[in-house]
Formats: structure tokens, sequence, C-alpha cells
């Protein structure tokens, strides 16, 4: 019997191939039909799970695979979901909570509400798109982001000019600036400070075999005139939430990653921070860590980090202070974030203005959020200057 089945096989291969080659011959070719393109496409939702919808009542979802789109739509991504698409030549991300058109006839793409970032893949011919509900133009820069609402309008141009056309005025928003349009059409600009260079690590995959293998090390090059950096941590590369933000005075930061039991992929950023403005920088190229190995899936002790101070010397009204501290933590002297070196040892200086009995408050906060405090009192014989 299973001879019989193997030439009956046999047979039908045989007789596909002299279909073909007798096609072929007779100078034929077998039409297949493949889906039509058009010049939207949406890429990817983030979460999987996450739904974009075609109607303001988010009671029809979209599906990600669709390839032809009708003349004209409008997409609405719900509150928990960001959804990817190419469009106009550019790859744009729309975040969480934002609504867009797309007119095919006119070739015209609508950024109505919510928070979008782009990166054109044409840079030499930006395209113009329509923004909000008024009539309002804007030529892209090559990488930026939008906050559209309706009490502004607020541009990012982290690389490349844009423009800005309303009402028969054209307004050219250099690179590195956030542009900010009132409703009362009134607006002003900031200057961005620079995106962190040699960002590490870009692209790792990371075998997990003993536990200390999941604190990586984050560090990116020093920005001149940056007063601390922000970085930001992030479950998928459409960063439709934050998984950490934090304040960082210098420019490294250890992470234990396994506190996000649930992920094995990380994306991250880092942007410089100017204190008195309080405006974050151009964000540095995006990075993403993968986790693999064994100890994926076991739960990690949130122990509080170890912290110890080791001498307090008083001279006049400068108190000096050294400890030690774990180097993946963020210490906090009297709310103020001070710098652990590599080797888990930290110094320290306080100036007070009175004498009297001062208290020092220690405060140690771990990658996975749990603290350690300490206080500890110094007494003040001269008064400061």
């Amino acid at each position: 019997m299973r001879i019989i089945r193997i030439g009956f096989v046999a047979a039908l291969l045989a007789l596909a191939a002299g279909v073909l080659w007798w096609m072929n011959q007779a100078g034929e070719t077998p039409t297949v039909e493949l889906p039509r393109f058009t010049a939207f496409q949406l890429t990817r939702i983030s979460p999987q799970q996450g739904r974009v919808y075609s109607d303001r009542e988010m009671s029809r979802a979209v599906d990600v695979s669709r390839l032809d789109w009708p003349e004209k739509f409008e997409l609405y991504a719900d509150p928990q979901t960001a959804c990817e698409f190419f469009c106009l030549g550019g790859l744009f991300v729309a975040h969480p909570g934002s609504q867009f058109q797309y007119n095919a006839a006119r070739g015209e793409l609508t950024l109505r509400q919510g928070e979008f970032t782009w990166n054109l893949e044409t840079p030499d011919s930006p395209p113009e798109i329509r923004v909000g509900a008024a009539a309002v133009s804007l030529l892209l820069p090559r990488r930026g982001r939008l906050n559209v609402s309706n009490e502004m309008i607020v541009l990012w141009t982290y690389s490349g000019k844009g423009s800005l056309r309303a009402d028969d005025q054209t307004l050219s928003i250099p690179e590195k600036v956030r542009f900010t349009r009132l409703r009362t059409n009134r607006f002003y600009m900031e200057n961005l400070l620079p995106a962190p260079e040699s960002p590490k690590p870009v692209q790792v995959s990371i075998p997990l075999r003993e536990p200390n293998d999941s604190v990586v090390r984050f560090s990116w090059q020093r920005v001149e005139g940056a007063d601390g950096y922000v970085f930001r941590l992030y479950p998928s590369m459409l960063r439709e939430r934050i998984l950490m933000e934090r304040f960082i005075p210098g420019n490294q930061l250890n992470v234990e990653l396994m506190v996000f039991q649930e992920y094995v992929d990380f994306y991250w950023d880092v942007s410089a921070l100017e204190a008195r403005s309080k405006l974050k920088g151009v964000p540095s190229v995006a990075g993403h860590v993968r986790l693999e190995g064994s100890l994926l899936g076991r739960k990690s002790v949130n122990r509080p980090p170890q912290l110890a101070v080791t001498s307090l010397t008083v001279g006049g009204n400068i108190v000096l202070i050294k400890g030690e501290a774990e180097s993946n933590s963020q210490l906090f002297i009297n709310s103020e974030p001070v710098k652990i070196d590599m080797d888990g040892k930290f110094i320290h200086t306080m100036t007070f203005r009175t004498i009297g009995v001062k208290t020092i408050e220690f405060r140690l906060v771990s990658p996975s959020e749990t603290e350690t405090v300490l206080t500890r009192q110094v007494t003040i014989f001269e008064e400061g200057i």
C-alpha cells in the first residue's frame, strides 16, 4: 500500500511539471492575483492585543494585515494602543489616543489629534501634511514629534527644518527647537539640546545564566550645557508605555531588567535636560536589549539596597560625607541626587547657613524601586556667609 501511495504522489508531481512545461512552451504565463497595495499601509499595532478603529465610537476594529484601503478613511487608536503606519514616504507612529485621516485621491494626510512621531525615508522631498481641525499645513522635518490638541500645536524638530503655513503666511521652523502655536495664533520657539551620542547598548541579546546578568549598564556621551539626563525604558519600539523614567545626573545607569518579569524585549532612549527650563532635548538613537536564557520567568527578590555612611566630617559650616552604596541604585542626600562611582563609593559636601543641629537624610532607590533610608545628625557651630 505504501508503494502505491508513493507512486501516486510521484505521478502527480510529474503531471504538474508537465503542465508548467507546456504552458512555458506555449508562451503563456500563469496569472496569480496579488493584493493591491495603496499609498498607505498600517504596519504594526502595539501591544498586539491593542485595537485601532475606523470610527469615532470605536466599534469597528481594523486589521493590521489589511493591504487594500479605501480612498478616504480615519483611524482612531484606543487610549492604550499605538500604531505604526507608512505614508507619504515616511514611517509614522500614532501614540495612544491619537486620531488621523488619509485621503488617497488627494494624497493628503491629516494628523487630527494626539501625539505622533516620524522618520522620513525620503528627506530630500519632505511631505506637507495637514494638522488639527484648522487649515494649518506643516512641511515635516526629517525626524520629529508632534502634539495636536484643541488648544495648541507643539512641534519638536529633532532632525531637519520644517515650516508651517496658515492664513496665507509661511513660518520657517529651524532644526532642534520646540515650536508651540497657540489657538490664538501666537507662537514661540525654544532651543533643544542635541541628542546624547554613542548610546550603549544599541542592539544586544543577553543570555541569563546568573542572577546579576540581568543588571544592564546603560551609558552615553555627555552633552555640553546639560544639567542631567532623562532615561526612559519602553516595552516596545512604538513606546506606547513607559516602564521607567528617571533623572540621571551623570551619563550612566544600571538597571535590573528582571524586575519587569513579563517582558523580554526592552527599548530605551535618553535626552539631555536643562534644569532651568526643564526642557528635554533631542532623544538619542533608540536602543534594544533582549533577555534570553533559563532564568526568564523567575521572580527576583526585591530586597532593600545596601547603604552605609562611613564618615561625616564637620569643618565650620561645611560637612564632608563619605559612604558606600550599591552602584546600580540612585542616591539622594536631602533630595539632591548624588553620583555613586563604579566601586560603589560616594563623596558629597553640604553647606549650611545657620548653626545648630542639622538632620541629613540619605535615600537609596534600587532599580526595582525599593528604598533604603538613613538619617544622620551633625552640629554646625559657625554660620555660613
